[in-house]
């Protein structure tokens, strides 16, 4: 039977996979490109975002590249927090840091396991 921590991982893993890959279809899409415009970005920037995303999201669900997804995903939400801050958008950091807490969280539960 698996342990707490793997099942607990395995559940963030997944919803945070998700989570990505919806993320990553807005940028993917063209829907956030007038969004990253508005911040300052070019627009094919919105498009970088969004494969970093899905890969990132890829990237988790394989056990052997969780952790450098981890990394590459918490460079992108560290990106997004400070994108929301220098464009007075306080209340939505709160995303970003929600998805780098989880993240961690992987991190954390999956220490030891690999």
């Amino acid at each position: 039977m698996a342990s707490p921590r793997i099942v607990s991982s395995w559940i963030l893993i997944v919803v945070l996979a998700l989570l990505f890959v919806g993320a990553a279809l807005g940028k993917l899409t063209g829907a956030a490109t007038p969004m990253f415009e508005a911040w300052g970005y070019p627009a094919w920037f919105a498009l970088f975002i969004g494969v970093a995303e899905l890969a990132g999201a890829i990237g988790l669900v394989i056990p052997k590249t969780t952790r450098w997804a981890i990394y590459g995903l918490t460079a992108v939400m560290l990106g997004a927090a400070y994108t929301h801050l220098a464009n007075g958008e306080g209340a939505q950091v709160l995303r970003p840091l929600i998805f780098l807490g989880g993240l961690w969280a992987i991190w954390f539960l999956k220490r030891g396991s690999d």
